[in-house]
């Protein structure tokens, strides 16, 4: 996002420092300086650096999604380490596919480009591409054309990529009906499940095992981390609000951008459709619709029929239909780029040949239209003072956050410097817990400041941070106020959660025995009472259900995976597993009968199974490239 030093740094201090490290720079190379390659990034793939912020940024994201799933809490078997190597795999993933993309010759066209950005709504000015406002927006950014526009290439090229692998993936009939049988395959069970809670009065925990457990698991017990920012930050939108405005000033926008405050050329249209149905015509439905198409332009043409009687009788589109074919007026980018293409070079009066368009083929006919019409100032005076207040904030803005970037960096110790020139005033945060997503609503909760604010320039070196772009309308700069390093709890603090913990594990001991035990019984006689009898159970308890889907709602997610991985039952017989739930109960399950589902085609199914089979040929192509890649990583220098 920032610029080079030398481009934004002012005073004699950045030129000092620049001409001093130049030698460096120029002598042993930018990485030798910066201590190697292994201070730069996260890992390199076959020769190809991936940026530890790239990986950073996506610990950060991944962390605060857990969080949120899981109450603020990570969960017990994901830890900041775990996340860091899960989202480095990732990146990397993607970094192969994308490298052997390009090795296949996979490039999209400028035309899709084009075509991509230009369907993108904030670059679009009454629904119609503005390269104007495009341009304004990315420089709000910091981004310039071509970097966004390779952006986008190659996503679309990913895209392209994994679409040709997907669609290689070839079904047999008979596998499809394979799966559609298994996929509606139903189960009847019977399960009885043991409750931690009603054996936890059977067990005690001493307070030499609390403390036991307590020096044996000492870093468990640890207060987080947490620090107090000071920051300044940037809003565009609340420097808007602060700019003056005059009637001279107003007009004298409306004049330079009349362009803007137009309303549209709007054409009257009627269309008769007719749809490309591949179901019913297989694969010759394409041109099947192209001929129904000509025959239908054809009986126009000789008069025998009026597009009118035809848009009302032979449309696919049947709500037209209704009223002869009339779609009513449309501007630019209300319809499909193909049909547009062709309802905006009609005459007025008109009936178009048959094209093929993003519904199918068309025939359009052109009705009437109004021309583009220009606005007059009194009537969009409100529009004009907003876009006025727009553009200058937006100059205030790009000057003011050079000021900050530059005073920022000049002045390493402070921010008073930078919020002066700014005419912005510095913040204080509230505490920020490291590894927990913030509550507040200030900026304090931005992934990039957390992310900053425990950086090692910042916590470490007590330096200001970078130019943050929190968002596109917002920057900021932080500096650590205060700093709370981890400390051990003391163990009276954390004696009763201490307990929780042994005294699960124990019941879960008990439960795991006890039901071991009941389950050899009912796999040798098949006898429930004799099994509950062990913990003086009752069969009253065992509950029925008749029929159990693989997405049945019913069961628990790991009983009804297990009772989908038990063997089929003889006739009159019943086949016995367990399930150790999430929260410490044990189910024993009986499978007393498997019905097979149908085998009919369905569509959902169909296209579940398509897209499972095209996912596994996606994962060979990644672990075939993953074998052959060299990859070096470097997790040590993610925080």
């Amino acid at each position: 996002m920032l610029q080079n030093i030398h481009d934004k740094a002012k005073g004699w201090v950045a030129y000092l420092i620049v001409g001093f490290i130049a030698i460096p720079f120029t002598l042993f190379g930018i990485s030798s300086y910066l201590g190697g390659s292994d201070s730069l990034v996260a890992a390199v793939v076959n020769g190809e650096e991936i940026p530890v912020q790239e990986v950073q940024n996506s610990v950060v994201q991944q962390r605060q999604r857990l969080m949120q799933m899981f109450g603020g809490k990570l969960p017990p078997n994901f830890s900041d380490d775990s996340i860091k190597e899960q989202a480095l795999e990732q990146i990397i993933n993607r970094t192969l596919l994308r490298q052997e993309s390009e090795n296949n010759g996979y490039r999209v066209s400028n035309q899709e480009v084009f075509d991509t950005i230009a369907e993108i709504p904030a670059f679009q000015v009454n629904g119609t591409f503005d390269a104007k406002t495009y341009e304004k927006l990315l420089a709000a950014q910091r981004r310039s054309k071509s970097e966004f526009e390779a952006t986008i290439r190659t996503s679309l090229s990913d895209q392209q990529f994994s679409q040709a692998l997907s669609k290689a993936a070839f079904v047999p009939p008979a596998e499809i009906s394979r799966y559609q049988a298994l996929q509606n395959q139903t189960r009847d069970i019977e399960t009885y499940t043991l409750k931690k809670d009603d054996f936890r009065a059977g067990v005690t925990v001493s307070d030499d095992e609390i403390k036991t457990y307590y020096d044996k698991n000492l870093n468990r017990f640890m207060s987080a981390e947490k620090v107090k920012i000071s920051y300044i930050e940037l809003n565009q939108s609340a420097l808007a609000d602060s700019v003056e405005v005059s009637d001279d000033s107003l007009q004298a926008f409306y004049d330079e951008n009349a362009g803007r405050y137009i309303d549209p050329e709007q054409r009257k249209l009627s269309h008769i459709l007719v749809k490309i149905d591949a179901e019913k015509d297989g694969a010759d439905a394409e041109k099947k619709a192209q001929e129904r198409a000509q025959s239908l332009y054809a009986q126009i043409k000789d008069g025998s029929k009026t597009f009118e009687d035809l848009a009302t009788s032979s449309s696919d589109d049947k709500f037209s239909a209704k009223k002869a074919g009339d779609i009513g007026f449309i501007i630019k980018g209300d319809m499909g780029r193909l049909f547009e293409t062709a309802a905006f070079a009609l005459e007025k009066g008109k009936v178009s040949e048959p094209v093929k368009a993003e519904a199918g083929f068309e025939i359009i006919k052109l009705v009437d239209i109004k021309a583009e019409q220009q606005k007059s100032y009194a009537d969009v005076k409100d529009k004009v003072e907003k876009g006025f207040r727009a553009e200058k904030a937006e100059k205030l803005f790009l000057d003011s956050s050079d000021k900050i970037q530059t005073l920022a960096f000049e002045n390493e110790s402070s921010l008073d410097e930078a919020a002066d020139a700014a005419g912005v005033k510095v913040k204080t945060s509230d505490w920020i817990i490291k590894g927990t997503t913030p509550t507040s609503k200030d900026l304090s909760a931005s992934p990039k400041v957390i992310a900053a604010a425990f950086s090692d320039e910042v916590l470490d070196k007590g330096k200001n941070s970078e130019l943050l772009e929190v968002d596109s309308e917002t920057v900021a700069v932080i500096r650590i106020q205060e700093h709370e390093a981890p400390k051990q709890k003391p163990m009276a603090d954390v004696t009763d959660s201490i307990k929780t913990i042994l005294s699960d594990q124990k019941v879960r001991k008990v439960l795991i025995e006890k039901g071991e035990a009941a389950l050899a019984i009912l796999k040798e006689k098949s006898d429930w009472a004799a099994a509950v009898a062990l913990f003086d159970g009752s069969v009253d308890k065992l509950e029925k259900v008749a029929g159990v889907t693989r997405t049945d709602t019913k069961l628990s997610p790991a009983v009804r995976g297990k009772v989908f991985s038990m063997q089929k039952p003889a006739d009159g017989k019943v086949s016995f597993d367990n399930a150790v739930l999430p929260q410490g109960d044990y189910a024993l399950i009986g499978l007393s009968a498997v019905k097979d589902g149908s085998a009919e085609k369905d569509k959902t199914l169909l296209s579940q199974f398509t897209q499972m089979v095209g996912s596994r040929e996606q994962t060979a192509m990644l672990k075939a490239l993953r074998e052959k890649a060299e990859v070096e990583t470097f997790l040590k220098n993610i925080q």
